[in-house]
């Protein structure tokens, strides 16, 4: 169901879920859940899905949203709104306690000598890569991916909108593959020449 569905079916259940009518809390619920699961998985890295996955930290906020329902006061903003205020915190209590979570030395498997090389030769690769891109696609890049903020948080800080942000991303995205592939390709025709 799209946002804007969303939000005209919570404007005709919400009443009678604050109210308390059972059948009422879990539509609203029902139809919050898509959303907040989107909202959770755009804001945890992978690090911290491994720790909890994003469907524990929805399920979290909809029984979060469940208990809050009958003190819910509609002050003008979405309940989805409301339900993203509350996986925020959710999500920011995730990643601290998956922060803290210590991985015993024995269970690191750290890269061997080649794997060294061939990881510095990577990432050696990309920051050229990069070094090419036009200007706001590089930006968009650090932010996004070295420094893993949301879309909106991007295009809020680069002054633009969050499709442009997406636009970018993929577009430098797919020149650094591009780019990448066809080093590796010269590499192998280099290789088979010797």
């Amino acid at each position: 169901m799209h946002r804007i569905e969303t939000e005209e079916l919570l404007r005709r259940w919400v009443p009678r879920a604050v109210a308390g009518e059972p059948h009422a809390v879990g539509v609203v619920v029902s139809s919050v859940r898509p959303h907040v699961l989107s909202f959770c998985a755009a804001r945890m890295d992978e690090g911290t899905r491994a720790h909890t996955p994003a469907e524990d930290v929805t399920q979290e906020v909809c029984l979060a949203l469940t208990r809050a329902l009958p003190r819910y006061q509609d002050r003008g903003a979405s309940l989805l709104r409301f339900a993203f205020g509350i996986a925020t915190h959710k999500v920011a209590d995730v990643r601290r306690k998956a922060a803290r979570t210590v991985t015993p030395l024995h269970d690191v498997a750290g890269p061997g000598p080649e794997e060294g090389v061939l990881d510095e030769e990577l990432r050696s690769a990309v920051r050229r890569q990069l070094a090419l891109l036009p200007e706001q696609q590089r930006r968009v890049v650090q932010l996004r991916i070295l420094q893993g903020y949301s879309a909106e948080r991007t295009a809020a800080m680069l002054g633009t909108s969050v499709g442009a942000v997406r636009i970018a991303q993929h577009r430098a995205l797919q020149r650094i593959r591009l780019q990448l592939s066809r080093a590796e390709r010269a590499d192998t025709v280099r290789s088979a020449a010797r």
